[in-house]
């Protein structure tokens, strides 16, 4: 007799129920990037997106390395790929948001690709359970060129797993891996993850099968051939690679020490279960613990998690800031397909399996929500809760501008230091300074503000007058205006 399919919630038709799981997610997608599309650029997205590719713009793609000022080490195909779509289109924030929408339909289209492998049932879940993921969202909100690195991870995936079903495989890996190492270090670091999976996951796999290592190392040649080009002639060219004395950035790349290690480890586990992702990780153990075995279906994801977190964790772990939440991208989608794959195993009783997935759905849905105290640092490009900043940093903008005091006279911090063009497009060249208590007559504060020092926060809130408060969401915007006669040394 044929086992009936599980049944997560009763519609009148199955197909009324795929159409939904198919369909739901992507216009949540699309509302929330219709949502954010005129929204400035923010947090890093400032530096890899807005002013790299205006640097390209201005420039008329004359010089093919950026000024040191704005160079990260990184190649900077994503900067180039913005910088023409404005010359096409025009320097303006929808522009740049619509600049976006190949990779997010690019990425939906692979998650129901790779969805329909996982299992006919569960793996319909796939869109639903990434669309409410915390850091997905609060990347496709932005102009990210991390949104760009997760879809072509992605399909440089479905390549590998599905390459004797997929038409054209090695040419899409071979595509996808070229502008994974286009876009960033990480994206290189992404290459890597897929072609130790494409070798471990293969059936004739052995340390010694020297014939399989070369074999498997085709698709991934030009992308290997296109990082090491950069990387020589960018050493050569510059002298540094990653950073240099003088860069803005060069405190991240700090080497930590032994504590510093074991406070990153704890940091890493942090951004593995933060923002509601404790719920899911949590419900692939329970699963194994009751299965008390690992399937064999599970272990192709387990791999990718594996090596994803193994590749592209070494600088998270050894230098001082070098660890947001969208460094883990290809983790969480790993951690996503681990999931549902977990679910798909047929031991357990479906109603415990649908009730696990509910739980890990709403927890991640939760998680757009979650707030930490005042002084505890977040990774606010990864979450959904920094969107009420623009609205409460353009009444600030505009309460200054009605007062008539200069941008210049109020200091801050990242991500509102230097000129409003870089943020908003709109050629003003006037902007916030750096924090400075003993000489700023007024500091902008914003709860999306990591980098005020305790210090500093104590010296504000204690003994500076608050001119202008908004709160909006959880969030709060602070203008906050020196006492008289009062020099500070923070």
């Amino acid at each position: 007799m044929k086992k009936a399919k599980p049944r997560l919630f009763r519609l009148s038709a199955p197909k009324n129920g795929i159409l939904l799981l198919a369909w739901i997610p992507f216009f949540f997608l699309l509302s929330v990037w219709g949502w954010n599309c005129q929204n400035p650029f923010f947090w890093d997205t400032v530096q890899l997106a807005s002013r790299q590719a205006g640097w390209y713009f201005e420039q008329n793609f004359k010089y093919l390395l950026l000024p040191d000022v704005i160079d990260s080490g990184h190649p900077s195909g994503f900067g180039m790929y913005l910088a023409l779509c404005w010359k096409l289109f025009g320097q303006t924030l929808l522009v740049s948001h619509l600049a976006m929408l190949p990779f997010i339909g690019l990425f939906y289209v692979g998650l129901l690709r790779i969805g329909s492998t996982l299992d006919a049932f569960w793996g319909r879940f796939l869109p639903l359970l990434v669309a409410v993921d915390p850091v997905i969202l609060g990347q496709v909100s932005l102009v990210s060129p991390d949104v760009a690195l997760i879809a072509l991870f992605l399909w440089g995936f479905i390549a590998v797993q599905c390459r004797f079903q997929l038409r054209y495989a090695q040419l899409i890996l071979t595509l996808c891996c070229l502008g994974l190492a286009a876009i960033s270090l990480r994206g290189m670091m992404a290459v890597v993850v897929l072609y130790f999976f494409q070798v471990f996951s293969h059936k004739d796999f052995s340390w010694k099968n020297l014939t399989l290592w070369l074999q498997s190392l085709l698709p991934y040649l030009p992308a290997g051939l296109f990082a090491l080009a950069f990387l020589m002639y960018h050493a050569q060219a510059k002298s540094w690679i990653g950073f240099h004395g003088d860069s803005p950035w060069q405190e991240s790349f700090q080497f930590v020490n032994v504590n510093g290690l074991l406070k990153n480890c704890l940091v890493l586990l942090w951004r593995l279960l933060d923002y509601g992702r404790i719920f899911m990780i949590l419900g692939i153990i329970f699963l194994w613990v009751c299965k008390r075995s690992i399937g064999k279906k599970d272990q192709p994801y387990l791999l990718l998690f594996m090596l994803a977190l193994l590749i592209q964790t070494p600088h998270f772990l050894l230098f001082k800031g070098l660890n947001a939440h969208r460094y883990l991208l290809p983790v969480f989608l790993a951690g996503h397909l681990l999931f549902l794959s977990s679910l798909a195993q047929r031991k357990l009783n479906d109603a415990l399996k649908s009730a696990l997935l509910i739980v890990a759905t709403l927890g991640l849905l939760s998680g757009n929500c979650w707030i930490y105290p005042r002084g505890i640092a977040q990774g606010w490009d990864s979450t959904p809760a920094h969107w009420a900043h623009f609205e409460m940093r353009k009444e600030l903008i505009q309460y200054l501008g009605q007062n008539k005091i200069p941008l210049a006279e109020v200091g801050t911090v990242f991500p509102e230091v230097g000129p409003l063009h870089w943020r908003d497009l709109n050629h003003r060249q006037d902007g916030f300074s750096p924090v400075n208590l003993k000489i700023n007559q007024y500091v902008y504060c914003s709860s999306t503000m990591n980098d005020f020092t305790d210090g500093q926060r104590a010296i504000l809130w204690q003994q500076w007058t608050k001119v202008l408060v908004r709160k909006r969401a959880g969030l709060e915007t602070i203008l906050f205006k020196k006492p008289a006669q009062q020099n500070h040394e923070f």
